[in-house]
């Protein structure tokens, strides 16, 4: 079989001619695969004329009724630490769930005692690592499994691994910024067009992208 590697693209270069815009091979700003809204520059290039900045906004920003989130920096008493997120106040008790995010950072985060965690999203939030977030860190060898639960956290990153899907032998594999790009290839006939030959073209597409 044909050496199907991927090396990512050269990062922090600028091969505009007049340097006012990029390439989908180069970025013009180094990634920052940082938890929370620090990691909003991750692959992106607010140089090229008329792009916006990144939003400070991300999933933690959204959180559910309820909850409410903190971090604080390495050396710091989360004991003292104050919600810098909250969402709704909770009427019932609270669990609290204290984690490092992969820039050495704690997060601290309250939710309902009550609460089970039962999306990517949801596992992410309470600082887990499913097995699910283990194997797309192990299919994106330039992030590691902290890193891929802090994107999926922050909004950033989706894991399409559901309980049903996941029935069928699915291997788990992440879209977002911080992974590699993704094709989605349509395989089957159409009332308009319809041959094997084109077909099996997309496949041997698909497998080589």
């Amino acid at each position: 079989m044909a050496d199907q590697s991927y090396t990512l693209p050269p990062l922090g270069q600028n091969p505009s001619t007049t340097a006012a815009g990029t390439t989908p091979g180069s970025f013009a700003k180094r990634p920052e695969i940082k938890p929370g809204a620090e990691g909003r520059y991750t692959y992106a290039s607010p140089d090229t004329p008329g792009m916006p900045e990144p939003s400070d906004n991300t999933a933690w920003n959204f959180l559910p009724e309820g909850w409410s989130t903190a971090t604080q920096s390495p050396g710091f008493d989360t004991s003292q630490s104050a919600p810098q997120c909250p969402s709704t106040a909770s009427t019932g008790p609270l669990a609290k769930h204290e984690f490092l995010q992969s820039d050495g950072t704690t997060r601290i985060v309250h939710c309902p005692a009550d609460f089970t965690p039962s999306t990517q999203l949801e596992h992410a939030r309470l600082g887990i690592i499913t097995p699910e977030m283990q194997r797309v860190a192990e299919r994106e060898p330039h992030l590691t499994p902290a890193q891929v639960r802090d994107e999926v956290a922050a909004g950033r990153m989706v894991i399409p691994a559901n309980k049903v899907h996941l029935q069928y032998q699915l291997d788990p594999m992440a879209i977002g910024r911080a992974s590699k790009t993704k094709v989605n290839a349509n395989m089957g006939a159409s009332p308009v067009s319809s041959g094997t030959d084109e077909e099996v073209i997309k496949l041997k597409w698909a497998e080589r992208w």
